[in-house]
């Protein structure tokens, strides 16, 4: 038998149980904090193992680079087998940064625009992106004269 941690999966399984659980991790605080876990069998790397190789529809691609496994796609707040899925290293990436976008409205006078995101606002409107969120954190009319508000 394999050591565990010879077994590829194994690092993916760590770096999964560190995000949710230790407050330490970098990821803790976009997945631990915010209530993202892990199911009870999962929290043993066995079980992980098995049912990713046994169960999980196109696990054995984890064993390849490129690819991740995922439980935004559909919808959960877990890390589970009824919740995850496999997709590649670069889609999951791609749903990661369409989930951080917020939309924002700049309102001044009686117009009101709504951007996608922070980004988009700073291009269309030529102010700097980090100028931007800040007046959204403070909630005060920024010097262009417009008022950021999440939407």
């Amino acid at each position: 038998m394999v050591a565990k941690r010879n077994n590829p999966l194994y690092r993916k399984w760590r770096n999964i149980i560190s995000r949710c659980y230790m407050p330490y991790n970098n990821n803790f605080k976009t997945y631990g904090a915010k209530g993202v876990t892990v199911s009870q069998r999962w929290l043993d790397f066995d079980n992980f193992a098995y049912d990713v190789e046994n169960h999980l529809p196109n696990g054995h691609l984890l064993y390849e680079k490129g690819y991740d496994l995922d439980k935004d796609l559909k919808g959960g707040n877990i890390y589970s087998l009824e919740n995850c899925t496999v997709l590649l290293s670069e889609e999951n990436r791609k749903i990661a940064r369409e989930k951080q976008k917020k939309a924002i409205s700049a309102k001044r006078n009686n117009e009101e625009l709504i951007f996608d995101s922070v980004a988009e606002a700073s291009r269309q409107l030529n102010i700097n992106r980090g100028s931007i969120q800040q007046y959204l954190k403070r909630g005060e009319v920024h010097t262009s004269g417009y008022l950021f508000q999440y939407v």
